[in-house]
């Protein structure tokens, strides 16, 4: 009787699992993957998954690099430019004034650009989902 009902749960949960996996929000992550010193800038790359249904034709962002001592230390306009739906994109720019080992964080200051599925999308931001593997921070 007891492997009759472990095996009725095990069946189950594993019924349900591609249920919770289908029910996964349609975002947008934007990931501050790696950070270098590249000359006299910081060289940040980020990867962006666009797993939505429908293409980010457009996603442009504010990004304000502070110092180690939370002094706002740059500003840069990054333009991510066109994310097919279901896609995954690596960008790479060169920022600030300095090596990376200056910067502690950087803030997504503001959403410069978003168009989704040809429509500009006034409420880009719920839609985004940001981190960072960096020893630098990405914050909202």
């Amino acid at each position: 009787m007891k492997r009759l009902l472990l095996s009725s749960l095990l069946a189950a949960g594993l019924l349900a699992a591609p249920q919770t996996l289908a029910q996964t929000p349609e975002r947008i992550a934007v990931q501050l993957n790696t950070s270098e010193s590249a000359g006299e800038a910081c060289r940040l790359t980020f990867v962006i998954q666009n797993s939505r249904t429908e293409p980010v034709n457009k996603l442009g962002l504010d990004l304000v690099m502070f110092d180690k001592s939370d002094g706002v230390s740059g500003y840069a306009a990054v333009d991510f430019g066109a994310l097919p739906a279901g896609k995954t994109i690596v960008r790479q720019y060169d920022v600030g004034k300095g090596g990376c080992d200056t910067i502690s964080r950087v803030l997504l200051n503001e959403i410069r650009a978003c168009e989704i599925g040809g429509a500009q999308d006034g409420d880009c931001l719920s839609k985004l989902e940001i981190s960072s593997r960096s020893e630098i921070d990405f914050i909202l």
